[in-house]
């Protein structure tokens, strides 16, 4: 089988893959959808769904405070676009193009000019609304304790209820000062990311945006879901009782379902990078939605991978090669969904309390049909179907293989556990994908390690501990 030539890993801080509102405009699909952190949202709530709010010049001020701090961040680094980039933009924009001669449009009605990137997020926000801080303030009581759903690394999510009822959940990016806390740039670089999703994205089992706010702070505001995120529901259970197994199985089938569309069927690949069951969000039918756009990242079409010098994620759920190398692409993903296969397998943490990787507890019971069922959450009672089982079992063990080269594509894993790609056929699959790949895999060892990082002690030990 023929294979692509390798094109050279891109760093995490290339230009290319940084985010600009332009960047955001010209990939627009014209569809809106994406995602928070721990929290709680829904893509087809019960509730009605806000209309957007009519713009007006108060609001200018908050949108010139987010573009000013991007032009500070991108030094307006943006090439003169295509003809038809002009024409998409003079269609959302309403302003006549008929030049393929580019300049920098202004505003003189407040003195001051302004770059591209303030006509084009003028007109991205046409898809969803825009709140002002007292809206948000009303909405969770003055951001209360007690709306509090979800908290991430530089984040709070906290429950809302609009003037016309419905429920919704925001998301505000923090802005207390630590050691680990984002600067202000960064902060808004976060939300330009999650931003620039919204607008690329739409699919059943990924969360959908339902609003922002940039005044007094960054927020997104999404729908809310009252069964909350997966984590807590699988690992909690409370008065519930533990999940049942069709539950976990239509979330296993969803969830690949939605991973498969950013890295196969989006108009531009994403890797989520940071996959796990809590930011797997559940509707009222368990139906899952893949939420939290953080640390996601396109990729460019012939790009390989990534590799990056900062290690962000989630412990038990990183694979060995972005732990040494900082390697990162889909396949990152994919190992991370094959831990999660085992979650809901098991009912155990991917780490537990012990620091004892879910992967290395799992892996001698994979071996065989028989030894499964001694891995079985035993909550479930016996009361599973034997068929489904053996699907996620069979897509787990080949999620979390060593070798990024030798882990499916999601669209293989997302047939299989729908049952539509016999194992067999799924092995010759993966061979044939053995040897397009290898050369990549070569690559990653050849690739010279990151220096030792003392944080980093304990995500190797997980990855390499089995």
């Amino acid at each position: 089988m023929a294979t692509e030539p390798q094109q050279a890993p891109r760093r995490d801080n290339d230009n290319g893959d940084q985010v600009s509102p332009r960047s955001v405009l010209l990939h627009n699909t014209g569809h809106t959808t994406t995602a928070p952190t721990d929290a709680t949202l829904n893509n087809d709530s019960t509730e009605p769904s806000p209309s957007p709010s009519p713009r007006s010049a108060d609001e200018a001020p908050q949108w010139k405070g987010a573009m000013d701090t991007w032009r500070s961040k991108t030094k307006r680094r943006l090439l003169a676009p295509t003809m038809s980039s002009l024409r998409t933009l003079s269609i959302r924009t309403g302003t006549p193009s008929t030049t393929n001669k580019w300049r920098w449009p202004t505003m003189t009605t407040t003195g001051l000019h302004h770059s591209l990137a303030e006509h084009e997020l003028c007109a991205l926000r046409l898809s969803f609304r825009t709140f002002t801080l007292s809206e948000l303030k009303k909405a969770t009581a003055n951001f209360s304790k007690d709306n509090v759903v979800g908290k991430g690394g530089h984040a709070m999510v906290y429950r809302g209820r609009l003037p016309d009822g419905t429920l919704v959940a925001v998301k505000r990016l923090s802005q207390t000062s630590s050691s680990t806390s984002l600067t202000a740039p960064e902060r808004m670089e976060s939300f330009l990311s999650e931003l620039g999703h919204a607008v690329n994205v739409r699919h059943a089992n990924v969360a959908r945006l339902v609003g922002v706010g940039v005044d007094g702070g960054e927020h997104l505001v999404f729908p809310f879901s009252r069964l909350g995120c997966l984590s807590r529901r699988l690992h909690e259970g409370g008065a519930e009782g533990a999940m049942p197994w069709d539950a976990r199985f239509r979330v296993a089938v969803g969830a690949a379902a939605g991973l498969e569309y950013l890295h196969e069927r989006c108009a531009r690949r994403i890797v989520h990078r940071d996959v796990k069951p809590a930011n797997i969000l559940l509707k009222d039918d368990y139906e899952p939605l893949i939420c939290d756009f953080g640390l996601a990242k396109w990729m460019p079409a012939k790009t390989t991978h990534y590799q990056v010098t900062t290690f962000e994620g989630t412990f038990g759920y990183v694979p060995p090669e972005y732990t040494t190398h900082g390697i990162y692409n889909e396949k990152t993903d994919v190992f991370a969904f094959g831990v999660v296969l085992l979650e809901l397998l098991t009912g155990r943490r991917a780490v537990d309390g012990k620091n004892l990787s879910l992967v290395t507890w799992a892996r001698p019971f994979l071996g065989s049909k028989d030894e499964v069922f001694k891995m079985v959450d035993p909550a479930l009672g016996g009361r599973y179907d034997m068929d489904q089982l053996g699907r996620v079992r069979d897509a787990a063990k080949l999620c979390i293989h060593a070798s990024p080269a030798l882990r499916p594509q999601m669209s293989q894993v997302a047939r299989m556990l729908r049952g539509e790609e016999e194992t067999a056929a799924h092995r010759r699959a993966r061979s044939d994908q053995s040897v397009v790949e290898v050369n990549e895999a070569d690559c990653y060892e050849t690739l010279t390690p990151r220096r030792s990082q003392d944080d980093l002690s304990r995500h190797q030990a997980l990855a390499f501990d089995f």
